[in-house]
């Protein structure tokens, strides 16, 4: 059931989780608590014909694009969403190549590992549409148009009032909402920011040369080029870089940027194409001092958010529901989902994995942009063993996927 909250006087409904926000994470962790009998209620802000947009798919390739671990591939297919992708949209990764400013290359290969892929590479519209298909399909309850007003706790519940007077009540709130997470506020959860002063430009070419299912990126100083596949020889582009460069690309052609991103790459896919639209965003690294508070529990970006480099930021956020929901189908038959106990056992199991990410993207931003040529020796060197060592890149392989 999907309706209008500003259509809607005095309405009170009951549920057993409210998810705020419909984005991909918002909209996984409504279809994964609904696959577990479970009534959830999806309330997005967005007026009906903007929060469903991706039911009408657009025939030109999506700017935002992300880059899914098989892990995340397969809880998908498990929640039965995956068969609303539009298959013939989506490339896989069997490879990755990285290189430094010195043009010393890693290359990390799934047959090297005996793995059937790294991962893949989806638009933002094609995962969205399945999604909200099996959202449709599950007949989950959705009020979009539906600014959040209130929230109300009492010992046995939480309650959400939405502007134009509609109220749901239920065991658990789960905080989708994005970076600036409105019940985040609410909350009273403080974050820890980090600034980059860097900027994400991203936009679609067609390559002349196949780019062989091949991820590739290049790392310079707090700058990183990445060319990711998409199918019939077009390739995804984010390249984070200072925003003083960024903003200097900003100002060029779509030929022309075209031109210094095929210089960049060292011409490894040829001359470029630019397609569609060039967007851009700040980046900035923000985690949540707490994951929970009373009956509240933050996922996805409202919980942390990473920077791009490493690709792990909506993988991080399904992370977050797969551990919500597996921790979910332990409880005890009469137990309270929105229990203080279960809810620090989530935030217990989820703090390493967001620990290890802002360390990781943070650490190598620090690796490669520093000006020590001790450090910089260290890092070719580096790379020049893990080329060398097949067990040691048959891990790195296995945690890529």
């Amino acid at each position: 059931m999907t309706h209008d909250a500003s259509q809607k006087i005095n309405q009170k409904l009951d549920a057993d989780i409210i998810v705020v926000g419909a984005g991909l994470v918002g909209l996984a962790a409504a279809i994964a608590f609904a696959k577990q009998g479970k009534t959830a209620v999806l309330v997005d802000s967005n007026p009906a014909k903007i929060a469903l947009p991706a039911l009408k798919k657009s025939a030109a390739w999506d700017a935002r694009i992300y880059a899914l671990t098989t892990a995340t591939e397969d809880w998908l297919k498990a929640l039965e969403a995956w068969p609303g992708v539009d298959t013939g949209r989506v490339n896989a990764i069997d490879a990755m190549r990285l290189w430094n400013e010195n043009d010393q290359k890693l290359e990390l290969n799934c047959k090297d590992a005996n793995l059937p892929k790294l991962g893949v590479i989806i638009e933002n519209q094609n995962l969205m549409a399945a999604l909200w298909q099996q959202i449709i399909a599950l007949g989950v309850t959705v009020i979009t148009d539906a600014k959040c007003k209130l929230l109300e706790h009492t010992q046995h519940d939480i309650t959400l009032s939405l502007e134009g007077a509609t109220k749901v009540s239920a065991k658990l709130i789960v905080a989708a909402d994005g970076v600036n997470s409105w019940v985040r506020g609410q909350a009273n959860i403080a974050v820890k920011k980090k600034y980059f002063q860097q900027t994400a430009i991203v936009v679609n070419f067609f390559a002349e040369k196949n780019h062989q299912n091949i991820a590739r990126q290049w790392f310079a100083p707090h700058a990183t080029l990445a060319l990711l596949p998409l199918p019939n020889k077009h390739v995804s582009m984010v390249w984070s870089l200072s925003t003083e460069k960024a903003d200097e690309l900003l100002r060029l052609s779509g030929e022309e940027l075209a031109a210094k991103v095929a210089l960049q790459s060292k011409h490894e896919l040829g001359t470029l194409q630019a397609i569609g639209k060039t967007l851009s965003f700040t980046l900035n690294q923000q985690t949540a001092n707490a994951l929970i508070a009373a009956r509240v529990v933050l996922v996805g970006d409202a919980a942390h958010q990473i920077h791009p480099m490493a690709g792990q930021g909506v993988n991080l956020g399904f992370r977050d529901v797969m551990q919500l929901t597996s921790l979910a189908t332990k409880l005890r038959t009469m137990q309270d989902i929105g229990e203080y106990s279960f809810l620090r056992q989530f935030e217990r199991a989820r703090k390493a994995d967001i620990a290890s990410m802002n360390t990781l993207t943070t650490g190598l931003d620090y690796l490669f942009a520093s000006d020590s040529t001790m450090i910089k020796k260290v890092t070719n060197w580096s790379l020049r063993q893990l080329n060398s060592q097949a067990a040691i890149k048959k891990i790195l392989i296995q945690q890529a996927a």
